[in-house]
């Protein structure tokens, strides 16, 4: 009997391999994002960027708010900076 990957119409077993599916997906990690969301602070005539270190000041700190979280979500994967596009109040 002939073991192969490749059998065609030969008579034997067809080998695929195993395939490993224990490893979680991981996301790209990127230089920048854009985000578009409702905050309590900020520009709303354009786009603008912020920073890990000026974004709680420039939106407004806003931990129960789901733009907000958003964006300390993505300064947690590691990228440098945001820019945000507001378009509207986060409600409050």
């Amino acid at each position: 009997m002939i073991e192969s990957n490749i059998l065609g119409a030969a008579v034997g077993i067809q080998n695929q391999g195993v395939i490993d599916k224990t490893e979680g997906t991981s996301l790209p990690s990127t230089g920048d994002a854009v985000i578009t969301g409702k905050f309590k602070r900020g520009r709303m005539d354009k786009a603008f960027v912020v920073t890990r270190d000026n974004y709680k000041a420039m939106l407004g700190h806003d931990p129960s708010n789901p733009s907000y979280q958003a964006v300390e979500d993505v300064f947690n994967r590691g990228v440098s900076q945001v820019s945000v596009r507001r378009v509207g109040t986060s409600g409050k």
